[in-house]
């Protein structure tokens, strides 16, 4: 019995002993200093924003053997360039947002998939109620409308009655949007078959015969608050800008460039018109054709325009310019879509050191924008005195305007200094 009680004691003292030795092993390795630099590479996720980054790159990471772990910010992001005007500072000059802004308010407005709500019917963005086509030719009622729906990336369009297009006649039909919750809105249309007219459309900024001389235009705007000016792109063909200034023109705001059919271009009078309009004294400023139908490649659309602005100074904010609304239903995307795509750019750009703004029309201001972040707003509304009642810094007033040093029609602009 003596024996047995010792073994058992013995037992006990080696699984004792066993225990403290396994304990002592994990305390090492456990206490060991994992804090200590790591050579090793940090991926950096925003890397969209940096400059040089070839535009076939898919990867989202990049090497680094000089960050250290312990070191890592929580906020990654790499400013894409920065211009030449840039401040230190995070100054601001009112709630429209000043060029030099670094810190607005509310820059990141971004909706996420969660927090879209489907408040409305699908709208038509462009209809037409009268439809003239020519004898024999292909109706689509998609060459007419565009349309959207405020979370639905998929309206269903469908059309009650028929168009003959080989019988002249005209043809009543009803277009109807239908988005996935059931709501629905209609459109009438009459489709007028007629015989074929020949004409041949050619596009361009054409020979003025009409419109209004930037005289007239000066008459009408010009006042302590206000400054005139141009908007322009290739299709002014060569510009005279000493001429432009000497007739009364106080800035041009020009095409960098843009994203079509998914590929970035550089608009092909930029580079000459931005040289030439500053030797001209001349205000500057550019705005950017946007086609993006997502934040990635409002991202790397933004990454090319820095690269070819290059550091830049500029007199006015970068404007976003997307137009393609006919064709809205191609893209599929719905109305949060498309505003957080002018929400990635207004940051992007900011995080550049340079202000933004969104151009468009006052119907798509009304009914398409919600401005988020607060920006500055450049309104197109050909019309004598606007009706818009929502607030803008710059007033597009008509797309015929004709003056000395150009050949062709021209926009014509008025900023308010007081906005």
């Amino acid at each position: 019995m003596g024996d047995v009680i010792k073994r058992i004691i013995l037992g006990i003292a080696g699984v004792i002993v066993l225990a403290a030795v396994a304990y002592s092993i994990v305390t090492f390795l456990f206490n060991s200093d994992s804090s200590k630099d790591d050579d090793g590479p940090v991926e950096i996720g925003n890397v969209d924003s940096i400059v040089g980054l070839d535009e076939s790159t898919t990867e989202a990471t990049i090497a680094t053997t000089e960050a250290k772990v312990k070191d890592k910010p929580s906020d990654t992001s790499v400013p894409a360039a920065t211009p030449a005007n840039a401040e230190a500072d995070s100054s601001t000059d009112d709630n429209n947002g000043g060029a030099g802004q670094k810190t607005p308010s509310n820059i990141d407005a971004t909706t996420s998939e969660s927090d879209m709500v489907d408040k409305t019917a699908p709208k038509f963005l462009i209809s037409n109620k009268s439809i003239t086509i020519d004898k024999g030719t292909q109706f689509d009622i998609h060459d007419y409308v565009g349309y959207a729906d405020d979370v639905d990336r998929d309206v269903d369009l469908k059309i009650n009655g028929e168009v003959d297009t080989n019988t002249e006649d005209a043809y009543p039909i009803t277009v109807t949007l239908t988005d996935d919750t059931g709501k629905s809105t209609n459109l009438d249309v009459n489709v007028n078959v007629v015989a074929s007219s020949g004409s041949i459309t050619v596009e361009g900024g054409g020979t003025p015969t009409g419109g209004e001389t930037f005289e007239k235009f000066q008459e009408k705007y010009k006042e302590d608050n206000t400054t005139l000016g141009i908007d322009v792109s290739r299709w002014q063909n060569d510009i005279d800008f000493e001429k432009v200034k000497a007739a009364g023109c106080e800035f041009v705001i020009m095409r960098l460039g843009g994203f079509d059919d998914g590929e970035h271009y550089t608009d092909r009078g930029y580079e000459r018109y931005i040289k030439n309009a500053k030797a001209a004294g001349l205000k500057i400023g550019i705005y950017w054709h946007a086609e993006e139908k997502n934040e990635e490649e409002v991202k790397k659309s933004v990454q090319y325009l820095l690269k070819i602005l290059d550091g830049e100074k500029l007199d006015f904010p970068i404007a976003y310019d997307w137009e393609d609304f006919l064709h809205f239903e191609d893209y599929g995307m719905n109305i949060y879509d498309i505003n957080n795509c002018y929400s990635a750019f207004s940051r992007e750009i900011k995080a550049a050191g340079y202000d933004s703004c969104n151009y468009s029309s006052k119907n798509f201001l009304e009914t398409v924008w919600t401005n988020g972040e607060q920006d500055r707003i450049w309104l197109a509304h050909y019309t004598s005195s606007t009706n818009y009642a929502g607030d803008y810094y710059m007033w597009q007033q008509t797309s015929q305007g004709r003056i000395d040093g150009i050949s062709t029609y021209v926009d014509f602009n008025v900023m308010y200094n007081d906005r």
